[in-house]
């Protein structure tokens, strides 16, 4: 068993999770608490992230404050089912998922490949918009810019929102600016910006 810890705080509001990312065989096991603010409201959420050694997303389980519980499963290529067996067709094509309040689903798009400079790939997403727990399929594209050391940046694009997004050569988020950074990779004096 292979044991990674991460922590990233919000820019743009109040907001901070505590990642464990737990590696037992072929399976993969995120899983996050979260306390985040939003429209002047704390909540509070929990998530546990399965997938398989390619990086494809095989069960959700979400829980927010104020909004309950959602599970959905897949059959990694591209099928989503609730706990009970029934097909969530709307979500039909979509390998990863992409949970609104954690950086670390960026991961999961990037580690199912390899990069090169320049390179630019569109991915159908599941995307969980948390806390209200509402389930979307959306196009997203990611665009390998380069290579600096240990960070690789890649630039976003999903509906009408653009961003870069720096990872570490392991492809976990070092920084998604203005939303998230991670708290080990924060600069001395650069706190302030944190709330």
């Amino acid at each position: 068993m292979k044991l990674q810890t991460f922590h990233w705080n919000k820019i743009d509001t109040f907001g901070t999770e505590h990642f464990r990312l737990v590696r037992e065989g072929e399976l993969l096991r995120g899983s996050g608490k979260v306390a985040y603010e939003e429209e002047n409201v704390l909540f509070h959420a929990n998530y546990v992230l399965e997938l398989d050694a390619e990086w494809r997303t095989r069960k959700l389980k979400v829980e927010a404050s104020g909004a309950g519980k959602l599970e959905i499963l897949s059959n990694a290529e591209g099928n989503w089912f609730q706990p009970d067996g029934v097909e969530l067709e709307e979500l039909n094509g979509a390998i990863d998922v992409d949970l609104s309040v954690t950086p670390f689903t960026n991961s999961l798009p990037i580690n199912r490949h390899e990069w090169e400079p320049g390179q630019k790939r569109n991915f159908e997403m599941v995307y969980v918009d948390v806390p209200h727990l509402r389930l979307y399929k959306v196009l997203q594209t990611y665009t390998f810019l380069e290579q600096k050391g240990g960070m690789r940046m890649f630039a976003y694009h999903c509906r009408d929102f653009e961003s870069l997004v720096y990872v570490d050569t392991a492809g976990f988020v070092i920084e998604y600016p203005d939303l998230f950074i991670r708290k080990s990779d924060i600069p001395a004096g650069e706190f302030d910006r944190i709330r």
